[in-house]
């Protein structure tokens, strides 16, 4: 494994860990910061991406860490009806790259070009967008970014991890519930416990000796048991539960 992507890893986990004991969202975007701005991530936020109530704002936003003064324009001039990427994040639980992968027409969408200039405007150049489902079934999502990003393809799933958990862990700091611990059998630990590893159904297959569509169907179950809507928020969950030790 290239070193550049287990030490990214190993900064996941660590950060998962650390992340428990954070009592402000102030104190999660610094751990945020810690671990990425080396690869150009210097401004993050969690968000809802249903549309912000314009005297509510406050609600839609669990912590950021963006530049000064584009929350109050993007407010003010009511981007969150035409901003791409949270059109786009609600279409996709896959990380994708902000504003690269989020379509909208130039030509039709002025206002789109607005939103995306004035990001631009504030140093905010390329980013990724994670998106993520509340365990009340809310979507939201996970936002890294900043003026050049130096961030290969295969370090994305620990990334995912860790935005998933700055998510819940922001969620939590805001009053949500704590949510029921279920069981999981020790097959499904093992799954998971390897999925926390970076293996994919097949490579689980192989190490467990089941086919492939066995493993996704274990996962199946595991989501559905831990109120998770993909793998990755299921690792999520299950380390910050002491269920499974990656």
């Amino acid at each position: 494994m290239d070193r550049r992507v287990a030490n990214i890893r190993r900064n996941a986990f660590e950060f998962v860990e650390n992340i428990q004991r954070v009592s402000s969202t102030g104190e999660i975007m610094d751990a945020l910061g810690s671990v990425l701005s080396q690869h150009g991530c210097d401004y993050f936020c969690c968000t809802f991406v249903v549309p912000i109530s314009i005297e509510r704002r406050q609600e839609g936003v669990l912590a950021e860490r963006l530049p000064a003064g584009f929350l109050d324009l993007y407010h003010e001039r009511k981007y969150v009806y035409d901003d791409p990427a949270l059109r786009y994040c609600k279409t996709t639980m896959r990380p994708f790259r902000w504003f690269r992968e989020a379509p909208y027409d130039a030509e039709r969408e002025p206002r789109a070009v607005e939103v995306v200039q004035s990001a631009r405007d504030f140093g905010m150049l390329d980013g990724f967008v994670i998106p993520v489902v509340s365990p009340a079934g809310r979507m939201g999502q996970v936002w890294f970014g900043g003026r050049t990003l130096d961030l290969p393809q295969d370090q994305l799933p620990a990334l995912h991890l860790m935005a998933i958990y700055a998510f819940d862990r922001s969620l939590k700091l805001h009053g949500s519930p704590a949510q029921h611990q279920a069981s999981l059998t020790s097959r499904e630990r093992e799954i998971l416990t390897l999925a926390a590893n970076g293996k994919s159904s097949w490579e689980i297959g192989v190490v467990l000796h089941i086919s492939s569509r066995t493993v996704k169907e274990h996962i199946k179950n595991i989501c559905r048991k831990l109120d998770a809507a993909t793998r990755t928020q299921a690792v999520m969950i299950a380390v910050r539960d002491k269920i499974i030790e990656p």
